[in-house]
Formats: structure tokens, sequence, C-alpha cells
């Protein structure tokens, strides 16, 4: 009798525990749907913010951000540095759209990196069209306040034989 008990009890462990993982399982994967939903939309909404205020809101608030842009110098560290990046986009061009060509978003609900083609579109100072296509990663942390970009990396491919960077980056 003891012994069919324990075999009883030991079973009914196990069941637990594979019910308890499979719950998890669940649970975890849609963690990482809902984080990857939060990251598209954030990504989106801070690639066309209409004030610098509004786009440095999506950045992490420390010396610890790093952004590569397609502008020298190659790399603005610190928040400092990339409002300073961003203020002289915003000087230079008017009336700008991004487009994304294509977006792919990998997250473990903590941390989460976004990879895009974009496309450009504005007026410049003098008022003449300005069009580029170039390629992004944004890596997205999880914090208190909301999923924050600690890097962003922007790029063009470039021809090898010329050396000059693609800035229509067709197919």
């Amino acid at each position: 009798m003891k012994s069919s008990f324990a075999a009883y009890r030991t079973i009914r462990i196990v069941g637990l525990l594979a019910a308890a993982l499979v719950v998890f399982s669940f649970v975890g994967k849609a963690f990482a749907a809902d984080a990857k939903a939060q990251i598209t939309e954030l990504d989106q909404k801070c690639a066309n913010a209409p004030t610098i205020d509004e786009l440095m809101a999506c950045y992490d608030n420390s010396d610890d951000l790093v952004v590569y842009d397609v502008s020298t110098p190659r790399e603005f560290d610190g928040t400092k540095a990339v409002r300073a990046d961003f203020k002289n986009f915003f000087d230079d061009y008017k009336n700008f759209k991004i487009e994304f060509v294509s977006f792919h978003v990998v997250t473990d609900g903590k941390l989460g990196v976004a990879n895009s083609i974009q496309h450009l579109t504005a007026t410049d100072k003098s008022g003449k069209p300005f069009d580029m296509t170039f390629r992004v990663t944004d890596v997205w942390r999880k914090e208190n306040d909301g999923w924050k970009m600690i890097e962003q990396h922007l790029s063009f491919p470039v021809d090898m034989a010329s050396g000059k960077a693609d800035m229509q980056s067709k197919p």
C-alpha cells in the first residue's frame, strides 16, 4: 500500500511539474510576443517622432547609450552626444517621413533587437527633396519606465568597386 501511494504521489508530482512547464512555456511565449508587439510599435513611432524631445524619449538616458549614425563622426556616445547629432538632423531636414521596407524583431522580454530597412524622404534646408534607404539595427532594453533603446546602428551597403555608399539600397 505504501509503495502504491508513493508511486501515485510521484506520478502526481511529475504531472504537476509537466503542467507547470507547459503553462510557463505559454506564459513565456505570450510575454515575448507582447514584448515583440511593444517594440514594433515603439520602433515605428520613434522613427517618425516629430520633435527631438519625442525622439530622445525613446532612448536610454545615460552615458551607456551608443548610436552609430550614417553621418560623421562614426560613433555618438551618451545622451548629450546623441541629442546633438539628432539636433543637426532636425535642423537640416523638414517634412521627413520614414517608411519601413522590412522589419524584424527578436526578444526574450527583457532585451530586444529590431532590424529594418527604412526609406526616408524629407526636404533639406534649401527646399531640395532628399531621399535615402538605409539599414537600421536597434537594441531595446526593458526598463522600469518601459522599453528604451540602448544602441542603434544605421548603415548603407557599400559598392566595393567604387567605395561609395549605396544610398538607395535596392534589394
